[in-house]
């Protein structure tokens, strides 16, 4: 390693101080990171210093290291040294690039859109073939959710100079590169894969990676029948192989018969081990038909064998949730339920088990906030099963701190059924002056009120300037989250085959809601969006655009789909149609212009034209969907 190296030549010269013709390596700035060394190496151990005027507790930062077409993030441990926060960071052998991230609260330091990007080099400081193309597609994979300008065009041309300048890593790439390339220049992508496939058919020994590639480059070329006879070759010349335990995962899914099932599943596992992922979906499915079928023992038998602990833990959650929402077999929910909280307890207390896509500290937030979720469903159940105490118990670790006001509402519920109007007192007043309150908090907290007073006196003004605190806090932190970006116009037809045009709205408030008729999540969100389009019904300078997107089938089909979820729900909703940027793609023109990766996706943008909030996903609380937009749209308009 360099470093080593760099330890050696310094020993060298304190015992040989005539030797002066050793190098000082130099570092480099990236605007406000400084690094120790401008090429490091794979394995290097690098320092930095990051300028920034953010507070300790609300600064965060990880990197992201790049092999091939793959990241894995890391935790940055930052320590603060008079004005500068430093670190020092150990690259993995294995990496070719460096992406760092700074976070304050909740905004990311883009560097002016262009990130904190560090391609690693070889020993003579040439840059590692393939770390431009990694970096590349690090910022087309990653890029928007980072803050970074996502130039498509741009992208590529760095991506396609560096694999099609470096023979020896296109294999690397067959299963991600082609399609990028055929989607921007398709005459020369199908050229380009055409010598790829050629690679492949000259040799006689492919291993199973191998047909893999070949089998995605027929794809992206659209070749059906050499994608089909490519599947029975793999599965004849690989048995044990991934193509082999998917086929088989079709046989039994598509096999309707529990028993057959069965048979199908002990064949799985006699063929293919324990350690498949497929089994453990397998042994879901299988887990869940038991329970249909009313038998308990067996569902508890076949969960035992998933190997996957935080899908078992999710699995008995959900099963429990429902459950508990019924009022249903509650001892066994309550069994199942409390599985599932000791299995996160034993993820949290085991960080080996962490998926590559997180960091450490990502990994535990994460399980922190599942660990609340089922805490929820198992205080639920308790309350049902009438241990209010232990309900309350579990619900107080559920609301965690206090930012979801549904869960807020159960704990108060729970606390007004143990009489327990004190300390309702104390921890509604908190909800509402936090802003994190519902109608029936307040109506929970004016019952104590009474209660404990012996009379409304004074109650009415007491809210008010509870709930004066909370709107002021909801202001301060909306603020925070405002952008100014500007975005790329559209022209979209709604269900009444009209032209909406988005220069056309400049001068309005304009509420874009991205979602799909699968999407669980953005149908959950639409009676609150109901609600708030109400509310704004008469007002001409705020405008809902509810823009289907990432739906399949054609335009008539897609529209089709639309506007009956529509009219069947009775939503009055202007619903405009996004389009594919390929006829059967999965990338929709809208949707991608505004970097949209998830939906439900809020944009809302102001009457200057440009985008000035973003939200993704929904959390369950109409009340809670509404206060949050009227807040964002009344900014705007005031």
């Amino acid at each position: 390693m360099k470093t080593i190296k760099c330890f050696l030549t310094f020993t060298f010269v304190v015992l040989c101080f005539s030797c002066n013709n050793t190098t000082k390596e130099a570092g480099t700035t990236i605007g406000s990171l400084y690094i120790s060394d401008a090429t490091p190496v794979p394995g290097d151990s690098l320092h930095i210093s990051y300028k920034t005027k953010a507070n300790e507790k609300d600064l965060s930062a990880f990197y992201y290291y790049t092999v091939g077409y793959k990241q894995y993030p890391v935790d940055i441990n930052l320590t603060k040294v008079d004005s500068l926060y430093k670190a020092s960071i150990m690259i993995p052998d294995s990496a070719i690039a460096v992406a760092f991230n700074f976070k304050n609260k909740k905004e990311f330091d883009t560097n002016n859109d262009k990130g904190y990007l560090l391609p690693l080099t070889n020993a003579n400081g040439d840059t590692l073939a393939g770390a431009i193309a990694s970096l590349a597609n690090f910022k087309l994979r990653m890029g928007s959710n980072l803050g970074l300008d996502v130039n498509k065009k741009a992208i590529f041309k760095e991506m396609s100079s560096d694999i099609l300048s470096h023979k020896n890593i296109q294999k690397e790439w067959d299963a991600v590169f082609p399609r990028t390339f055929i989607a921007e220049n398709k005459v020369e992508a199908e050229k380009y894969i055409k010598e790829r496939i050629a690679s492949y058919t000259e040799n006689y020994n492919l291993t199973e990676q191998d047909y893999r590639n070949l089998n995605a480059l027929y794809q992206t070329l659209g070749d059906k029948n050499k994608v089909d006879s490519l599947q029975l070759v793999m599965i004849d010349k690989f048995p044990t192989g991934i193509n082999a335990q998917q086929k088989a995962w079709t046989n039994f899914y598509k096999e309707p018969d529990y028993d057959k099932q069965k048979q199908l599943f002990a064949d799985f596992k006699e063929q293919f081990g324990d350690k498949s992922k497929i089994k453990d979906y397998m042994v879901s499915r299988l887990a869940n038909k038991a329970i249909e079928n009313g038998n308990k023992d067996e569902y508890l038998q076949l969960m035992a064998q998933v190997s996957d602990k935080n899908m078992l833990a999710g699995t008995y959650n959900s099963l429990a949730w429902n459950y508990a929402e019924k009022g249903e077999n509650l001892d066994f929910a309550a069994e199942i339920s409390k599985k599932s909280l000791d299995e996160i307890k034993k993820a949290l207390n085991n960080t080996e088990v962490k998926p590559t896509y997180s960091t450490t500290s990502q990994f535990i937030n994460n399980m922190t906030s599942t660990y609340n979720m089922y805490a929820d469903t198992y205080a639920l159940i308790k309350f049902k099963q009438g241990e209010i105490k232990e309900a309350i118990k579990y619900q107080k670790e559920a609301i965690a701190d206090g930012k979801d006001p549904e869960l807020n509402e159960r704990y108060i519920m729970f606390l007004n059924e143990d009489k327990q109007y004190k300390t309702i007192l104390k921890d509604a007043s908190n909800f509402i002056k936090d802003g994190n309150t519902t109608a029936q908090i307040n109506n929970y907290y004016k019952n104590a009120y009474v209660i404990e007073n012996g009379s409304e006196d004074g109650f009415t003004e007491n809210l008010q300037a509870l709930e004066e605190v909370g709107y002021q806090k909801l202001v301060v932190k909306t603020k925070e989250e405002m952008i100014n970006k500007k975005p790329k116009n559209f022209k979209l037809k709604n269900l009444k085959g009209e032209t909406v045009e988005l220069t056309a709205l400049k001068g309005k408030t304009v509420v874009l809601d991205f979602w799909a008729t699968w999407c669980g999540p953005c149908k959950a969100s639409f009676p609150g969006m109901q609600k708030a389009v109400d509310k704004y019904k008469n007002n001409e300078n705020v405008v809902f655009l509810f823009v289907d997107t990432m739906e399949s089938g054609d335009y008539d089909t897609r529209s089709k789909l639309a506007g009956d979820f529509i009219k069947n729900n009775n939503y009055t909703f202007n619903v405009v149609v996004d389009n594919p940027v390929k006829e059967g793609g999965r990338e929709y023109k809208v949707a991608s212009n505004f970097e949209v990766t998830g939906i439900p996706t809020k944009v809302i943008i102001g009457p200057d034209g440009n985008i000035k909030f973003v939200s993704v996903g929904y959390s369950g609380s109409a009340d809670k969907l509404v206060k949050e937009l009227s807040l964002k749209i009344d900014l705007l308009n005031s």
